[in-house]
């Protein structure tokens, strides 16, 4: 008797222990289970500052919480009325937030949405983008970029242990929290991220043009795309150049795909053999044959450099200047093709495009939104497939949201045909202030609107006409920079790619009218 009471005792105590245990496993508390979506005005509870940067339908302003008077960073989406699913979407975004927790992840805290707007409020990162302050740092060393790394590679870490494919990983997603000289970096930029199953693969193409892996192009991937792009990010944070280099979208994902990995460039000369053998690695195209993210964690040239338990190698200040020039958007040309369509062109040769343009801006009010696009591809099952917003994103010049008229112009306009050097001289006498003969960097400032904080952008402008390096721009500079990259529909930059996704659109007119 008194044993069946001893076991009772036992059973008694065995089932209250995994009672509580159940109750602690229901108890557990997690950063994401905070984020809420609430439907109220943000100005509830956050003090809004001034918008600090635009891109098509998002606004990021700055925003100070009332309780608590902490900054944060506030992204706002027009999402418009009846838009179910692209709220969906945007929230898809915050759904992967919620599932992160790493120092190295922008953090997600809530969400509003209120009539026709989401705002998500995040941290605030002040610091800049990663490229951006690297290439205005006075030394840079092998150690340096491996801290960098490391930071990185281990919050994309954390994004593949819990099943997270990034999908977009280039250095605009990669920003410092502060502008202190330790600052710590943060991925951002989780738009496209998307879940993916054990041993599962993802279709929908979500990478940026230089970082993009051959499998994402190929529209068959994992995770692995990922290392990929932290590859790519470690060879332009060593060398300063781009691996694979293009003139147009096209030829540039076919050598994405075919072409191997060279450091024949004169800034490697100086690189440890370590980091090449590590970016061989990441860069190889079969994915098989690609490290996971816990070996490149684990590889020397990141333990040893991160550690500085290696003598350091300094990077030659030719591929600082490299990296400071990387991906700077060519102001100088949209200023020229606006400046062309907006006063320089003929109503014959604009007509066409003009009645398209009226076609499209359903409500009349000079200028196209997203959701006008959208509903006049819709009438064209051969177009469906394009990203509007990524078009809204590449033509929108002013970043007020729409493709106004004369963007449109720009982006749609057959060059080929309409671009002369007569019409070249016109614009070149406009930018010619005081009439020399030549384009000084302040005669760029005053006709492209710069300032201190675009110095230096203008002047890599410069640099880049500049051929002959006396510090101006002359007419036949002018010229071949221009003619040079809008001369061929099949050999374009990104602004005739774009002009030429532009033109698939928008010439079908009688497809998008009907």
């Amino acid at each position: 008797m008194g044993c069946c009471i001893s076991q009772q005792v036992k059973s008694a105590k065995r089932a209250k222990i995994i009672k509580s245990k159940t109750k602690r496993r229901n108890l557990s508390i997690k950063q994401g289970n905070f984020v809420k979506l609430l439907e109220c005005d943000v100005t509830k509870n956050y003090d809004l500052g001034e918008i600090w940067f635009e891109d098509g339908n998002y606004e990021f302003r700055t925003g100070i919480e009332k309780k608590t008077g902490i900054q944060r960073a506030i992204k706002s989406i027009l999402v418009g009325a009846n838009s179910s699913y692209k709220i969906d979407h945007i929230l898809s975004e915050v759904e992967v937030l919620r599932k992160l927790d790493h120092p190295s992840i922008i953090k997600v805290y809530e969400v509003y949405h209120h009539n026709l707007h989401l705002h998500i409020i995040t941290e605030l990162c002040t610091g800049g983008e990663l490229f951006e302050k690297m290439g205005q740092m006075e030394s840079f060393s092998e150690n340096q970029a491996a801290k960098f790394m490391r930071e990185i590679i281990f919050g994309i870490k954390h994004c593949h242990s819990v099943g997270v494919v990034h999908g977009d990983l280039r250095p605009e997603n990669v920003l410092f929290e502060n502008e202190s000289a330790d600052a710590k970096l943060k991925i951002v930029g989780f738009e496209r991220a998307q879940f993916i199953k054990p041993n599962g693969k993802l279709t929908k193409f979500t990478g940026t043009s230089y970082f993009a892996a051959p499998e994402m192009i190929l529209g068959s991937y994992d995770n692995k795309c990922d290392i990929w792009s932290l590859g790519i990010i470690l060879y332009i944070m060593l060398s300063g150049l781009a691996p694979y280099k293009a003139k147009s979208e096209q030829s540039l994902y076919r050598k994405i795909q075919e072409k191997p990995v060279s450091f024949e460039f004169s800034a490697w000369n100086g690189i440890s053999k370590e980091a090449k053998d590590l970016i061989k690695w990441m860069l190889k195209k079969k994915p098989s044959n690609r490290p996971t993210i816990d070996e490149v964690s684990e590889h020397k040239w990141i333990r040893q450099r991160a550690n500085n338990s290696i003598k350091d190698n300094p990077i030659v200040s030719k591929s600082l200047a490299n990296l400071a020039c990387f991906n700077i958007c060519n102001k100088l040309q949209k200023a020229t093709l606006t400046f062309i369509t907006s006063y320089l062109s003929t109503n014959t040769e604009i007509a066409h495009l003009s009645e398209i343009f009226q076609a499209l801006d359903e409500n009349g009010d000079g200028k196209l939104s997203e959701e006008e696009l959208t509903k006049g591809f819709e009438n064209n099952h051969q177009l469906m497939k394009i990203d509007v917003h990524e078009l809204m994103k590449n033509c929108d010049s002013d970043n007020n949201g729409y493709i106004d008229y004369s963007e449109f112009l720009a982006a749609a306009m057959n060059w080929r045909k309409t671009l002369s050097k007569e019409k070249l001289y016109q614009v070149f006498k406009v930018y010619d202030i005081d009439g020399s003969g030549k384009i000084s960097l302040e005669e760029l400032k005053q006709s492209l609107g710069g300032n201190d904080s675009n110095h230096l952008e203008l002047l890599d402008i410069l640099k880049e006409a500049d051929t002959n390096g006396d510090g101006e721009i002359d007419f036949d500079e002018f010229s071949e920079i221009m003619l040079s990259k809008l001369a061929k529909h099949d050999n374009a930059n990104e602004i005739e790619y774009k002009k030429h996704i532009t033109s698939e659109i928008f010439f079908n007119k009688k497809e998008i009218i009907s």
